[in-house]
């Protein structure tokens, strides 16, 4: 049928203005399974998403209404879009806010097709003139895992400006795999059953996430902005490849999977697209208040990370080899030109706060014997291969910024000629950190605050350990380290001011069940003057 057809039957009350055209003669039914999502606010602008399920395949007509009012009483902005199975039937609009209306306030908007409504979602934009605003950080949400109770806990709290996602937004996993075993008991069973590998698989697996209740209600609260890590991608990815790929050819070409896994990223994420589909990285001012500089430390400019074992020889560990290719001034985890871009970013700044959003811990950190910590005499064997490795006092995670030590050091000497101190904003790790970062010299450049997991299991959760001799001998081993939490899954939120930043990180009660629950939290206090760190106590 064709739209001006459509259009002049419409006119005489056969088909209402606002039904959805397809394709095919047929009436088609539509649903909204998936909820509806806004991410990369701008001080003028943000992104508007959903993604509409069709009974039949075909292009789809979907109508974007804003509302000023959650009743939708006055609409003060409609438009038709398109969609099909070339975007997956996701649905995604850079809407122009402020000109509509006082978007820093807040403003709501749904998705219409056919005879379905979407859910209403709440969005914003940020002003110049904005001298407050709390910020939800979240990373590691791993479906299988367990339920997504802190986003929910987040949402139903309702007091977040934005939330930013640190990446591992999802994972590759196959049933099976990593933090699969209480999957069938949860029926939180990975989609589809195997390895994400074709573009087929990506979108499906996120499909199954952007379904879970608490998503739903975190997204639909406020905006986001993300960046992807790993597992978006395959396990421990690097710019040419990932551990978690094949190199016998069994899961086909790893740039195949890669874009692949970008495709769905952007059709499935409310965020803005670059014309260079892998590069994330992006910077955002809330007011005067904060820059906010999102980071890829993944995939973009990152070499293969090294390994220790492949420094052992017959006559022991070769630490002068090792040690010589791991502070090469060679290795690279940003990149050239993502240097380049925060250095251009930076000097054009003048916010009371500069903070790094990004996926893995600034922090210099090793770790103490965990194998003398541990409850039970038997030794797990996956960590038998590293015993060797633990009184040589290397780096804990090479995977982290330790395994790039001179581009750490570029980094902290760019930040330090721009007279910036910073404040990173780290996940990965599935458990909780308050550093203060320094120099070569000792002198602090900056604070780091790392996130805990949503559900992704932690150092506790993997190894039965004297959790208070862990955390005494990790603080007291790493100078840089002021507090951690290893058994704890939620999130971290951040009161921000113009004098200081109240950091707090909420554990939620329960992960096998739905419960919101926040069951304790910590917080610290951050002050601008000297980035001066000070714990709040209960």
């Amino acid at each position: 049928m064709k739209r001006r057809q459509a259009l002049k039957i419409s006119s005489i009350g056969a088909i209402s203005l606002s039904a959805s055209i397809s394709s095919s003669c047929s009436k088609n039914v539509y649903f909204f399974h998936h909820g509806v999502a806004s991410g990369d606010p701008l001080n003028d602008r943000v992104i508007l998403w959903t993604r509409v399920t069709p009974q039949q395949a075909g292009p789809i007509e979907v109508m974007l209404e804003v509302s000023e009012n959650k009743n939708f009483s006055s609409i003060i902005f409609s438009k038709k879009l398109q969609t099909s199975s070339l975007s997956d039937y996701t649905i995604k609009y850079d809407f122009l806010a402020k000109q509509y209306c006082d978007s820093d306030r807040g403003f709501f908007y749904r998705f219409r097709a056919g005879n379905a409504i979407s859910e209403i979602g709440k969005s914003k934009t940020f002003s110049e003139n904005t001298i407050a605003a709390k910020i939800g950080i979240f990373s590691c949400s791993n479906f299988p895992a367990g339920y997504f109770n802190a986003y929910q806990a987040a949402a139903e709290k309702n007091d977040l400006d934005l939330w930013l996602h640190l990446g591992d937004y999802l994972y590759e996993y196959p049933m099976g795999g990593y933090a699969t075993d209480k999957a069938e008991k949860l029926k939180r069973v990975p989609e589809p059953l195997h390895e994400m590998v074709t573009l087929s698989d990506y979108r499906l697996r996120h499909a199954q996430y952007k379904k879970d209740q608490g998503s739903k209600a975190l997204h639909k609260q406020a905006p986001l902005i993300a960046v992807w890590d790993d597992h978006e991608f395959s396990n421990d990815a690097w710019k040419h490849g990932a551990e978690n790929h094949s190199e016998d050819g069994s899961e086909g070409d790893f740039y195949a999977r890669r874009s692949a896994a970008i495709k769905a990223y952007y059709e499935w994420m409310p965020i803005r697209e670059q014309q260079n589909k892998r590069r994330i990285f992006r910077e955002f001012k809330i007011g005067k208040l904060i820059h906010l500089i999102m980071l890829d430390t993944r995939q973009f400019g990152r070499d293969k990370q090294i390994q220790p074992k492949d420094y052992l020889t017959k006559s022991g560990f070769n630490q002068a080899k090792f040690y010589n290719d791991l502070n090469s001034d060679n290795r690279k985890l940003l990149g050239t030109e993502q240097l380049d871009w925060i250095e251009s970013k930076i000097i054009n700044s003048s916010a009371v706060w500069t903070f790094f959003g990004q996926q893995v811990l600034m922090a210099k950190l090793k770790f103490p014997d965990v194998s003398k910590m541990l409850k039970s005499k038997e030794i797990p064997s996956f960590l038998k291969p590293y015993l060797k490795f633990l009184g040589l006092g290397i780096p804990s995670n090479l995977d982290a910024w330790d395994g790039y030590p001179a581009e750490r050091d570029k980094l902290y000497k760019l930040m330090s000629n721009a007279k910036k101190g910073f404040v990173s904003l780290a996940g990965d790790t599935h458990n909780s950190w308050v550093s203060e970062l320094k120099d070569k010299s000792g002198i602090k450049v900056g604070v780091e605050l790392g996130a805990p997991s949503v559900t992704s299991p932690g150092i506790t959760d993997i190894l039965n350990l004297d959790e208070k001799k862990f955390v005494e001998s990790i603080v007291k081993i790493n100078n840089e380290l002021q507090w951690m939490d290893p058994s704890n899954r939620g999130y971290l939120s951040l009161n921000c001011m113009e004098d200081k930043i109240i950091a707090s990180f909420n554990y939620i009660k329960e992960l096998e069940e739905i419960n919101s629950e926040i069951s304790s939290s910590k917080s610290f206090t951050l002050h601008r003057e000297g980035l001066k760190l000070e714990e709040i106590k209960a």
